[in-house]
């Protein structure tokens, strides 16, 4: 059996992961929708198997601009990355659009196990747990920071201008 998608052209709606056997294959084994077979949605892998690699710019783990024109540079960049953060040089970088499929797409791409970061000492907590409290009150302008209002939410256009 895989697992493939199928789209019903006639109320549009998408029907996701259905089991066709293999020996059949997807095209023959639509299931019926609203009485037609739905269209199969073909599933695009590794985009770089078949056409060539798109080139790009991009900065390494030392912040020194590069230019990424093959996979093999791109994983390249990613292992001397790896290896400068372990030598406590520069940041570990991984290119998710590459590295994550859809098998692997609620994985962190740099840690096996990350859960949203470290959890608070206990010894801080009950120190200062009176004064912990969650905010539930909307922050005033003037708790915004520098080039950051209503109007614009980001700071970076203040930046920019």
């Amino acid at each position: 059996m895989a697992l493939h998608d199928f789209w019903c052209q006639v109320c549009g709606e998408v029907l996701l992961d259905v089991n066709v056997p293999i020996d059949i294959g997807a095209m023959k084994g639509a299931p019926l929708h609203c009485d037609r077979p739905a269209a199969w949605i073909p599933q695009v892998g590794r985009m770089d198997a078949y056409e060539p690699f798109q080139r790009f710019e991009a900065r390494d783990g030392q912040n020194t601009r590069v230019t990424i024109d093959s996979l093999a540079k791109l994983r390249q960049v990613e292992r001397e990355s790896e290896q400068q953060y372990r030598n406590g040089e520069g940041q570990p970088l991984v290119w998710r659009h590459y590295s994550n499929d859809r098998s692997n797409r609620d994985v962190h791409a740099l840690h096996p196990t990350w859960h949203g970061g470290e959890a608070p000492d206990p010894a801080f907590v009950k120190k200062h747990g009176a004064q912990l409290r969650k905010g539930t009150g909307v922050a005033e302008a003037a708790e915004y920071g520098p080039g950051v209002s209503d109007a614009t939410p980001s700071a970076l256009d203040a930046l920019i201008r």
